[in-house]
């Protein structure tokens, strides 16, 4: 069954997901990177999909303004060696790489 999540104010479509951390909902980032720093860590989003997938977004380092949005995609709860690695300091690239890494992990 499909769910819909909010990502950034962006409505995320997910199939397949048994569990679902979302920080990240309400996140605007058409405001300045100072005005949401504070809110920008390392546990922004995961969805654990029935297949044992994991889909994970953070900001690394935590609230640095240097930073940067790290997507994990992870397989049988190898985190040494995730399947994929998408990084970008861009919320329009945010969303487009987090469905390529949903769709990626959810089959």
């Amino acid at each position: 069954m499909a769910k819909d999540i909010m990502v950034c104010g962006v409505s995320v479509k997910v199939k397949n997901s048994v569990s679902i951390y979302n920080q990240i909902a309400s996140l605007n980032l058409n405001q300045s990177l100072s005005a949401v720093i504070d809110r920008l860590d390392e546990d922004l989003l995961q969805i654990e999909f029935s297949n044992g997938n994991i889909v994970d977004v953070g900001w690394y380092p935590s609230f640095d303004e240097q930073g940067e949005f790290i997507i994990y995609t992870i397989s049988d709860n190898n985190w040494d060696e995730p399947c994929a690695r998408f990084t970008t300091r861009d919320g329009r690239e945010l969303i487009a790489l987090l469905k390529q890494s949903i769709a990626m992990a959810s089959n």
